[in-house]
């Protein structure tokens, strides 16, 4: 093990900082060097007893004799000190929650990629060996197979409306701050659930005092309950059809508190222990110290999936509750609190579309997946402060939900005039003509605009003669509310037909297509009525026309990741090759031999066969703009670096199989 220590700064000085720095110097690799307070006496005080020099905050992070910093401030902080520890370059431990909403998470988790800085959630309690030996035990099926599972926390502190505790003014109630725990315990156990159901009574005050919560599992459920003005249980239990497993105390193991209990079904207890002597602060700092002896840039014990994924369900949980805090709702500034700028982080390539006056991003962010207001915004500012400036979204997306959540954060940001909004309207079973301006009044409503820049037609019916299309397109595009306009899954010949109408009347005509297009070519369609121009023919009437492409599932929908090495996260996104869309459409000997290719190349040049895909898209001889949909931040940084690679001509055709 390495002599060095990590040098430790923490931020603040009240309970948890206390048992933090009273654990550290039990652990083998931190040092406490500083301590900060809001209140100079607290930080002197703090000092004298655990260590480390005094002073505030910005100077304690402004140090360089600091590695790492716990921040230890009330939750409803936990953003602005996270963003601004991350900016000064200091590892993170950020004490449970996160964030106050899976935006938040994914807002700093995303910095955290752009800036090369390790952040982790401390939740300490993960990290103990006890949690680790438990786990060990249900898999080697200690209690046979699961058929339930119960965890509570709970402890009776008097309504008291100033307290953080109660103030929803400062995200209070029960669920961020102790409903985490067995939240996450079930999913460290059991994986991710299919749903939850819960129910929250509400202090005076609104926030919640007492909450409970059912996960959905595969033939069983896992309850949850939490209360901060009633004493609960504290336990983890695990049954199985051969025993049960049952954790107490569990939420601070210690040298004193290690062991679990398994009984069968003939009623033998037998006690397990871990032998770690460490106290509980201690391995979490640990922890954090292998990682950064090591480079690293997460955490294998609480990855960033994790944590999003825990706001995620907490924001389900609140959300069963009649939980909200004013951070739900968008605000002019983003989540530091500072307008949002178009490129105030990077600069994206842009190109010409047709006659429209801005530039477009050659990425355009996919908002389909976007599930509430912070989530959304947690994408878009991030893509937009790197240098992106094209959305695209269509009438049908989530019922309309995706329309709402961008024109939502649009307003605001205040950032309409300098987007281009892409949006797709008459779709099957209303591919009409007649569809057009009626789903187009509704699209601009949901958007709060009064003009889409790009507008596609969803799909095309090839019994509707081109003149109607065009008749009903140039009639908008008459009364300013489109500008660009196309059609997605339209065939290159039905596009011929409507320009050589539209030219000799004198009308607009399409000048983009929003086909498929993909170093994997579509075999079959994902969907019924989709189009690919990815074949040789399609891709040289792109090139000869000049016909702008807005292509979706630019990346194959995950066919090029690594599928040994990408995880539960990448394989629920369609990347397992033994998924049956992942075969019908892409699982051709030629596409596996271009995904062989991507991957030799990504060798060569230091990136990642997905980044060579989109790369791949990019680099076409014609206007090429891919859609992309990051489900993480973390994603779309990776997305951004796929856009600085260049690629020859030579390349191109090589992993097209045409060399």
């Amino acid at each position: 093990m390495s002599s060095v220590k990590t040098r430790w700064g923490i931020l603040a000085t009240g309970s948890i900082a206390t048992q933090f720095a009273t654990d550290l110097p039990h652990s083998h690799t931190g040092v406490l060097t500083g301590v900060a307070s809001r209140e100079a006496s607290k930080a002197k005080a703090f000092c004298e007893t655990h260590g480390g020099t005094p002073s505030d905050y910005e100077t304690l992070l402004a140090r360089d004799d600091i590695d790492a910093v716990y921040i230890a401030t009330p939750h409803d902080s936990h953003l602005a000190w996270s963003h601004k520890a991350m900016a000064a370059g200091k590892a993170v431990l950020c004490e449970k929650p996160l964030g106050l909403n899976q935006g938040q998470v994914l807002n700093l988790y995303g910095e955290a990629a752009r800036t090369d800085v390790l952040l982790v959630e401390a939740l300490m309690y993960l990290m103990h060996p006890r949690m680790h030996l438990a786990k060990s035990l249900l898999e080697q099926g200690a209690i046979g197979k699961l058929t339930g599972f119960s965890a509570s926390f709970g402890f009776a502190f008097p309504f008291t409306p100033t307290h953080r505790l109660y103030d929803i003014d400062r995200a209070g109630g029960g669920i961020l701050d102790i409903g985490i725990y067995p939240l996450t315990a079930a999913r460290y156990f059991l994986g991710e659930p299919m749903g939850l159901t819960g129910e929250a009574r509400l202090a005076p005050s609104g926030a919640d005092a007492e909450a409970k919560a059912t996960l959905a599992y595969d033939g069983f459920e896992a309850h949850l309950h939490c209360a901060i003005d009633t004493t609960l249980d504290w336990h983890i239990t695990l049954e199985g059809d051969a025993g049960v497993l049952k954790i107490t105390q569990p939420w601070h193991p210690g040298p004193e508190n290690n062991h679990i209990s398994i009984t069968d079904i003939a009623g033998k207890e037998t006690l397990h222990r871990s032998d770690d002597q460490r106290p509980l602060y201690a391995i979490e700092a640990d922890h954090m110290g292998a990682l950064l002896a090591r480079g690293a840039k997460t955490s294998d014990l609480v990855t960033p999936d994790f944590s999003i994924n825990t706001a995620y369900w907490m924001d389900r949980w609140r959300e069963a509750g009649g939980v909200t805090y004013a951070a739900d709702a968008l605000a002019e500034v983003g989540f530091q609190g500072q307008a949002v700028r178009l490129g105030a982080h990077g600069y994206l390539e842009t190109a010409r579309l047709g006659g429209l006056e801005k530039p477009v991003s050659k990425l355009v962010l996919g908002t389909d997946n976007q599930i509430d207001a912070s989530t959304m915004a947690a994408m878009a500012d991030a893509f937009v402060e790197a240098g992106g400036n094209c959305f695209d979204t269509a009438f049908i997306y989530s019922d309309g939900r995706s329309e709402a959540l961008l024109g939502e954060w649009m307003k605001a940001r205040g950032l309409r005039d300098e987007l281009v909004v892409l949006s797709k309207g008459a779709h099957t079973p209303d591919c009409t003509p007649e569809a057009v301006s009626h789903q187009l009044d509704i699209s601009l409503e949901r958007l709060q605009t009064d003009y889409l820049d790009l507008y596609c037609l969803h799909r095309d019916d090839p019994q509707v003669p081109v003149s109607e299309w065009i008749d009903v397109l140039n009639r908008e595009v008459a009364a300013g509310r489109i500008g660009q306009f196309g059609g997605s899954n339209w065939t290159a010949e039905r596009v011929d037909e409507a320009n050589a109408y539209a030219d000799a009347k004198g009308l607009q005509g399409f000048s983009l297509l929003s086909n498929n297009f993909s170093l994997a070519r579509m075999e079959t369609p994902v969907w019924p009525g989709c189009l690919a121009s990815s074949t040789d023919a399609f891709r040289n009437w792109h090139t000869k026309t000049n016909l702008a492409l807005l292509p979706w599932s630019a990346q194959a929908r995950g066919f090029f990741l690594d599928w040994e090495g990408a995880g539960l996260a990448a394989t629920r996104h369609g990347a397992d090759p033994s998924d049956e869309e992942m075969n019908r459409v892409w699982g051709s000997a030629d596409n596996m031999e271009r995904r062989r290719r991507a991957f030799d190349l990504a060798e060569k040049l230091g990136v990642s066969a997905l980044q060579i895909a989109l790369a791949y898209v990019l680099r076409q001889p014609f206007p090429c703009f891919a859609i992309i949909g990051p489900r993480t931040p973390m994603q779309l940084q990776d997305s951004l670096r796929a856009a600085d690679i260049q690629l020859t001509a030579a390349q191109i055709n090589w992993l097209d199989l045409r060399d």
